[in-house]
């Protein structure tokens, strides 16, 4: 029947209301006239009227025989459901009472005469019809026995069907209270009864109340919980937020919030029920609800955001991707929805059977008697049912304790992907061709991930990813070809850039892809064991190997944090996620390919001048060109502690200098990529080193221990300051005897570079074989043209040459040398000379010296009279006195080094080049140390006033003369110091004197009394001192003996 009275009061309701009389006349005249009783007590007849004893038909009969039912009759008469309620047999009333009905109105300000539509005194047609429950005639046992799930008559009147079934009807639950009161939906039932044909009435003291949906109740109530008071739902902790994502933990208990995005992914939000729809429009469903804990229980954070967010993720994606997610969400949804009411109640104990939303699966529910006698729980598909039976206005709500896992829900790392947000990763996969990476196909292999978020993938190439020209199909025929010919990871990606090379920027996007693919599973535990990751981008330019992503993983007293990165890009994600074989991390920027080698060395200020040498020497295209390399990296300290060796090496123009600077550079290039993972490591029973050639020829020898990674080959220069221990010349014969101290140490390992890697030196470089340092060149490093001139002038070139030759030429040259450079000391004669330091005035100081300035002046113009330098003491000497002070003062300035004859050779090392390498620990100054000269007997003495700072002055000759003599001071500092083959060149800032002849004071008489003199005043003063100590200690003593009176 269609619903009556909805366009006023009118014609309809006075038909309605004499329809209604006329029919009560009808019945009771048919049933005769009954007896009546004085006694105010229930009728005899249960179905007769107290006060008349008539027969009751109809509810509306029993509602009018009654007065305390008037409020109630009177609501139905005005809410026009009269007629339809004459139709109602079998079924029981619930009866508020006019009282219940009058607090009502006054509690919510119902109180004036009102009646809009199908409201009447704010009481709606719909909860009128809630108070009748179709399940027949209830009396009070059947009411006093359990709780119990009722199917009322709520939506009996919205229907057009006059056949419509009492399930239509929103559910009310019975029980027993505290004191043994019955409650209907928490109202308290009289115990009266009251009887008619159509069925029973119990009174009511209050109204029952529309039970909120299941989405309000999934908003205030507990179904999980033991306790059935309602709570309000609290904010949850925010976990780390997932771009675009609301997801938080959920990890509290009573949030309900999971499953209704579960339902919402699903596209079954119309089974919650919404305000908005009408309450004809309502269906009626059973939620089998679990908690936001044992959601977070059973899946992880990426498979709940799938779950719950991947078809709101993938919306504007890929259809099958967007499909896919939600399948997968109405495939978990469908196992905890179900059409219609199914109540525990209702039911009763044992095993039923159950159908999920849209018969998508078959559920399989026990129902027990809860173990503490507190009503029926059971277990749904083996899913413990914590609370039962909650009423809601569109169905029933079950609390259930655990979410299973379904056998046929499997979390690819597509999904995974999706459900992080990251659906423009897997656009990119996808339209480069690498969609088998992620899809799932090949659930054995095992690889890790480094995904940007979609934020980050915008910034790095936009909204539009590639070009159109190069299509996505073309790439993916390829590499389906190539997977023919059975190749995979590094062999796919070098035979890529075999067919094709990078131009386009799809073909740059699948590089930067590949790069973002690491070879099996690591987790942070083995990120810092291993923080290396061999990418799946491997070509010709890295020597087919492999590329690295550098992992850093910052650890807290020992403990392992939660914080990662890779190549910088910071991992956003607590925890690395796992979907079957692959490992993801989530990064807040992209990782973008290693950039070439001199954009990384450029970027750190320590390795500016190693940048600088590469451009010098014409090296950096050649070695930016070869494929496969490893850099290793002196620091600019390293270049400028060599002092007049790097003078000489970054001399401009000089081609020997630009030779052997280039040689040095490539020393340090190796023809492979060797990563500090690769590096063999010495323990007590294996000293195995990993030997590698350079560019240069050379062999290097790299090694692991406990204190850090190192490198030694043929020569090895370390700072001056660092005194090393004499080398062989075997690199393979000394790796495991030689002590750490005497390598080069890397300071950091692993710059990431396009064609390789690179290695920091602590300090110190390599010297290749083929780079001879000699003394000549060091002058020529100094700008030492007037040093080199004067050897030369004076047949002093040999002190140059190495120890052989400068042997037999010094042996020719002795027979020009003065009376004074002739005499040999005793203690040199057992020994030879195998080599030469030089101290090496620099230009500016020799032409401040008066004699070289008055030589200098008769070699350009001897002849000619010159007013010039007038004041030069050297004016009226003779050249021949002049040649021979300059001579002595050269021998002065150099040390001839030697060495017991039996072990010289020994000592002093062969290079590859035939030439002698003397040891470092022969040509370094030490201090307080006396150096022979090539004057004769004279000696130097060196004096170290400040770390690695000298000074040079003459042994054994102070600074003064006796009376009547001049003044002597004979006095240098090194200013830069350099090591060459065959001695070292140390540069002074000015030039020695040479030492005063032995008559160049007083003689005779005034020196014998001289020293008379300073012998006796020495004696007066040491016997003053004497005597007043003396007198002191008797003064003391004395004083010791006083007796106190």
């Amino acid at each position: 029947m269609r619903r009556l009275g909805k366009h006023g009061l009118g014609l309809r309701f006075v038909l309605a209301l004499m329809a209604g009389m006329l029919l009560t006349l009808l019945a009771q005249g048919a049933e005769g006239p009954s007896s009546t009783s004085a006694d105010p007590g229930p009728s005899p007849d249960p179905d007769g009227d107290p006060g008349t004893g008539r027969r009751l038909t109809t509810f509306v009969d029993l509602l009018s025989s009654d007065e305390r039912f008037s409020e109630f009759l009177h609501t139905v008469q005005r809410l026009r459901m009269v007629l339809p309620l004459n139709r109602v047999r079998n079924a029981t009333l619930l009866v508020p009472t006019n009282e219940a009905i009058q607090r009502f109105r006054r509690e919510h300000g119902h109180d004036s005469s009102s009646a809009t539509g199908s409201t009447y005194h704010g009481l709606a047609d719909t909860q009128a019809w809630y108070h009748f429950i179709g399940d027949g005639v209830i009396d009070s046992s059947d009411l006093a026995r359990a709780p119990m799930v009722w199917e009322s008559l709520s939506r009996l009147e919205l229907t057009d069907d006059p056949e419509a079934k009492p399930s239509d009807g929103i559910a009310l639950k019975t029980l027993i209270g505290s004191g043994g009161a019955i409650l209907a939906n928490g109202v308290s039932v009289l115990v009266s009864n009251y009887s008619c044909v159509a069925g029973n009435a119990f009174q009511l003291d209050g109204l029952l109340t529309i039970p909120p949906t299941i989405r309000a109740l999934l908003h205030t109530e507990a179904p999980g919980g033991g306790s059935s008071r309602l709570r309000q739902r609290k904010p949850l902790p925010v976990a780390p937020i997932v771009e675009g994502s609301v997801l938080s933990n959920m990890d509290e208990d009573g949030s309900f919030s999971a499953v209704e995005k579960l339902l919402a992914a699903a596209g079954w939000t119309e089974t919650l029920g919404h305000s908005t729809e009408s309450e004809k429009d309502l269906g009626m469903h059973t939620l089998w609800a679990f908690s936001n804990q044992a959601f977070s229980d059973a899946f992880g954070y990426a498979e709940r955001a799938y779950l719950l967010h991947g078809p709101d993720f993938t919306r504007y994606e890929d259809a099958e991707i967007h499909r896919e997610a939600v399948e997968d969400a109405r495939t978990l949804a469908a196992s905890f929805i179900s059409s219609g009411i199914v109540s525990l109640a209702r039911l009763g104990t044992g095993e039923h059977t159950v159908l999920g939303y849209q018969n998508r699966t078959r559920l399989t529910l026990v129902v027990e008697e809860q173990r503490d006698g507190n009503g029926l729980g059971g277990r749904i598909n083996d899913l413990a049912i914590g609370k039962s039976d909650i009423v809601a206005q569109n169905g029933i709500v079950h609390g259930v304790e655990q979410v299973n896992r379904l056998e046929g829900l499997v979390f690819s790392p597509q999904k995974i992907l999706a459900g992080l947000n990251a659906t423009t990763f897997i656009r990119l996969f996808k339209e480069t061709g690498l969609a088998h990476y992620i899809d799932g196909s090949r659930p054995d292999r095992k690889l890790t991930l480094l995904v940007p978020t979609n934020r980050a993938m915008e910034d790095a190439f936009g909204y539009g990813l590639g070009d159109d020209a190069d299509s996505a199909q073309a790439i993916s025929a390829r590499l389906s070809a190539l997977d023919g010919f059975g190749l995979d990871g590094t062999s796919v990606t070098a035979v890529i850039r075999e067919l094709f090379p990078v131009s386009s920027p799809r073909e740059q996007q699948l590089e930067w892809a590949l790069y973002h693919i690491a070879d099996g599973q690591n987790g942070m535990e083995d990120l810092v064991r291993a923080p290396l990751l061999r990418t799946k981008l491997a070509a010709k330019w890295t020597g087919s190997k492999a590329q690295v992503v550098k992992a850093q993983v910052d650890q807290a007293h020992g403990t392992l944090s939660k914080h990662i990165s890779f190549n910088g890009a910071d991992n956003i994600l607590p925890e690395p996620v796992t979907a079957g074989n692959t490992t993801l991390y989530l990064l807040s920027s992209p990782m973008p390919t290693p950039p070439n080698l001199i954009n990384v060395l450029v970027q750190d200020l320590d390795l500016s001048l190693f940048v600088a040498a590469m451009g010098a020497s014409g090296t950096a295209d050649e070695i930016q060109q070869v494929n496969g390399v490893t850099i290793l990296a002196p620091v600019a300290n390293s270049f400028t502690s060599l002092g007049l060796v790097w003078a000489y090496l970054s001399l401009p123009g000089d081609f020997d200098a630009r030779t052997d600077l280039g040689r040095l550079i490539k020393s340090h290039i190796l023809k492979v990529p060797v990563y500090s993972d690769e590096i063999p490591l010495h323990t007590d029973s294996s000293a195995e080193t990993l030997t590698v050639e350079s560019l240069n020829g050379n062999k290097v020898g790299l090694y692991r221990t406990q204190h850090g990674i190192f490198v030694v080959a043929d020569q090895v220069n370390q700072q001056f300051s660092q005194r090393r221990r004499s080398r062989q010349s075997s690199v393979e014969s000394r790796l495991a005897s030689v002590e750490d101290s005497n390598k080069l140490r890397l300071s950091e390992s692993d710059v990431l570079l396009r064609t390789g890697v690179a290695h920091v030196l602590e300090n110190g470089f390599i010297l290749p074989f083929n780079v001879d340092i000699t003394s000549s060149k060091l002058l020529r490093g100094m700008k030492a043209h007037i040093f080199a001139s004067l050897l030369e002038r004076f047949n002093l070139t040999y002190v140059l040459d190495d120890p052989q030759a400068s042997g037999s030429r010094q042996r020719s040259a002795e027979g020009k040398t003065t009376a004074r450079s002739s005499d040999i000391p005793t203690e040199d004669r057992d020994k030879d000379t195998v080599g030469y330091s030089l101290l090496v005035p620099s230009d500016k100081a020799w032409r401040d010296n008066a004699a070289y300035r008055e030589l200098t002046r008769r070699d350009r113009d001897e002849s000619a009279s010159s007013m010039e330098d007038e004041e030069n003491p050297w004016r009226n000497s003779t050249t021949a006195d002049i040649a021979q002070h300059l001579d002595m003062l050269m021998r002065l300035h150099i040390i001839p080094i030697s060495a017991p004859i039996s072990n010289t050779l020994d000592r002093a090392g062969r290079n590859s080049t035939g030439h002698y390498q003397l040891p470092e620990s022969m040509l370094l100054l030490a201090d307080r140390k006396s150096y022979p000269t090539m004057l004769g007997d004279v000696r130097l003495r060196a004096n170290e006033f400040a770390n690695d700072r000298f000074s040079v002055q003459l042994d054994r000759m102070p600074f003064y003369q006796s009376p009547g003599g001049v003044p002597f001071i004979s006095f240098a500092t090194v200013v830069r110091s350099g090591i060459a083959r065959t001695g070292a060149v140390f540069e002074l800032d000015t030039a020695l004197r040479l030492p005063p002849d032995d008559d160049s004071g007083p003689g005779g008489w005034k020196k014998l009394a001289w020293n008379a003199a300073v012998w006796l005043t020495g004696i007066g003063m040491g016997s003053g001192l004497l005597g007043a100590s003396g007198y002191w200690v008797r003064q003391w003593w004395t004083r010791s003996d006083y007796q106190s009176l």
